[in-house]
């Protein structure tokens, strides 16, 4: 009988000391699962700031070469003005003071 007790008590504690385990591994894991998830999310946002730095990039470029395009556009626009202005520039005057004088 003691035999018995003795064989209970010692299954008991083995049956504890696996339980023991078990808590500790599923502590470990839900640690690790936390580490990852962490450095899942951390890698995400890496990425993102990278992607989002690289559109940034783009985006300003695009923004300049617009600027030069319509720069270059305006400019051309105003040179033609001035060019019309000083090939024409003595005949408006004559016209606009000849019209003013027929009144």
């Amino acid at each position: 009988m003691d035999d018995l007790i003795s064989k209970i008590l010692q299954m008991d504690e083995t049956a504890r000391k696996i339980d023991e385990e078990a808590q500790a591994e599923k502590i470990a894991s839900r640690e690790e699962v936390k580490k990852k998830r962490q450095e899942v999310y951390d890698e995400y946002l890496e990425s993102a700031k990278a992607h989002v730095e690289q559109y940034k990039k783009s985006a300003v470029k695009a923004s300049e070469e617009e600027w030069e395009t319509t720069k270059k556009h305006y400019d051309s626009v105003s040179r033609k003005m001035e060019e019309t202005f000083k090939a024409n520039k003595e005949k408006w005057v004559d016209e606009i003071v000849s019209s003013v004088l027929k009144r």
